[in-house]
């Protein structure tokens, strides 16, 4: 599939690295493969290029060519962002005889990031009142996570050739553990895994394997978890304590929320402003022809 802009010929790498991060945000959001939905963030990411190329080409065409003086601040910056000039080559995979084409990628992208702050300066300064109704519209980014303090025993499939006898072996213990043998000196005894990495200490969702999380994020306080299974082993895990996820107060995040806000503001501003050019721009998308046998 080619696609060209008011004829400028978009480039397919760029649709992949959009389409490929689209994904994988949705996947780490849902922790599922999103393979259903490809052809809806193909979409998205189509509409996405095709928006950054739009505002691009306008800022080349209305927006005032960087000066030198501006090109050399803004160089310096990204220089003293990376810690060094060293640093910021090696980032960005230059050489020394490359810098101009550096400097010309300055030069382009900021005059698009000047276009962008004359789209957003209309923003005014929110009241507090409209503050809050987007903290409260909002509450899910001001709230803390759930967070769990779990022990927990863990048997390799690696130290035995019958899973079976492994699997009731653990189920014996955890029988043992139910009816009130200690945790923590049945784990020191019993598992795979080092004295210390029996207590696991606070985590929250994302820090360890699924498997774990998926049981001890459903279980109480001083609950024993029944025996289960993942690609490692056998676990048995034990709830010591939680802390359910809570709202931070208004006016902790007040300035957190008008930051969010203007961001907000920002963005809409963008798309409206990038669905305007979209109404007048000639995007054609054509097949590639097929190569012949």
């Amino acid at each position: 599939m080619a696609i060209t802009v008011n004829g400028e010929l978009v480039d397919q790498e760029l649709v992949n690295q959009e389409f490929s991060q689209i994904k994988s945000w949705h996947e780490q959001r849902s922790q599922v493969s999103c393979c259903e939905r490809d052809d809806e963030f193909l979409a998205q990411a189509k509409e996405n290029v095709i928006g950054r190329i739009l505002l691009n080409q306008k800022a080349q065409a209305t927006v005032p060519d960087l000066t030198e003086s501006e090109i050399d601040q803004a160089l310096d910056q990204l220089k003293k962002d990376c810690g060094g000039e060293a640093e910021f080559m090696a980032q960005a995979g230059v050489l020394p005889d490359q810098m101009d084409q550096v400097r010309q990628q300055i030069a382009l992208n900021g005059k698009v990031d000047k276009l962008v702050k004359q789209i957003c300066q209309t923003n005014t300064e929110p009241s507090e009142a409209v503050l809050r109704q987007f903290y409260e519209d909002h509450l899910d980014l001001y709230t803390t996570e759930t967070r769990i303090k779990a022990m927990h025993i863990y048997k390799s499939l690696r130290q035995t050739e019958d899973k079976e006898a492994l699997f009731a072996e653990c189920c014996r213990t955890r029988e043992a553990l139910v009816s009130g043998t200690d945790f923590a000196e049945t784990a020191k005894a019993f598992s795979d895994k080092p004295e210390e990495e029996v207590d696991l200490g606070w985590f929250k969702r994302g820090e360890l394997m699924d498997e774990f999380e998926f049981v001890t994020f459903s279980m109480k306080v001083g609950e024993i978890s029944p025996v289960f299974s993942s690609y490692h082993g056998f676990h048995i895990a034990k709830v010591t304590d939680k802390k359910p996820a809570t709202a931070k107060p208004f006016e902790d995040v007040q300035d957190l929320v008008r930051e969010d806000l203007n961001q907000e503001s920002n963005n809409q501003e963008l798309k409206t402003y990038i669905e305007a050019l979209r109404s007048e721009a000639v995007v054609d998308e054509t097949e590639d022809e097929e190569s012949p046998s």
